[in-house]
């Protein structure tokens, strides 16, 4: 079976890039889940193309020949974060995209994602857009985690700037447990 290890959080510069896995900024437990390990997760993969409207062959390693224009021919996605929060755990609120070393000239970063709930019935846990504004309120938008649901939001601009509006938390969980799964995919312009 899987095995759950410390959400980790990596930081924004070159020296903040190692992984801490002692941060109380990010409680939960969480592993990998890749999509070659069988038939169900690669539905998923192939369901969250058809949602961002992409070719599901840029979510896994493709031939030379597929995209043979793009740079590379790694998937655009990272692998499915599987995640468990129990009670009191919880990731204050943070972007899921960092800064690249300025020196780089591709920039690359990640672009859109996509939060698949596993489970619902727990008190707290709701995932919330702190400095999500519309025309009738100000308040931030909280997101109830219901099995089967799914919540997709962008890290960029169509500029290709970050969007300091995808600011967003993992409210703590005061009763019963949250599953849930992220996907991760990065700008395919600079993969």
């Amino acid at each position: 079976g899987m095995k759950l290890h410390r959400s980790t959080t990596a930081g924004d510069t070159v020296r903040d890039t190692v992984r801490d896995a002692s941060s109380d900024t990010r409680t939960s437990l969480n592993t990998w889940v890749y999509r070659e390990k069988d038939t169900i997760v690669d539905t998923i993969y192939r369901r969250a193309a058809d949602i961002l409207r992409i070719d599901e062959a840029l979510l896994r390693p493709r031939s030379p020949e597929e995209y043979p224009h793009m740079r590379t021919s790694n998937s655009l996605a990272e692998a499915l974060q599987l995640v468990h929060y129990d009670v009191g755990q919880e990731y204050t609120a943070h972007h899921d995209f960092g800064y690249a070393d300025f020196r780089r000239k591709d920039q690359p970063a990640r672009f859109a994602t996509l939060l698949l709930y596993l489970n619902e019935g727990m008190e707290g846990g709701a995932t919330q857009f702190p400095r999500w504004v519309n025309a009738e309120t100000r308040q931030g938008l909280s997101v109830e985690p219901k099995s089967g649901n799914a919540v997709l939001f962008y890290s960029q601009l169509p500029d290709g700037n970050m969007d300091d509006w995808s600011h967003h938390a993992a409210l703590p969980v005061r009763k019963g447990e949250k599953w849930l799964m992220n996907l991760w995919v990065w700008d395919p312009e600079y993969a």
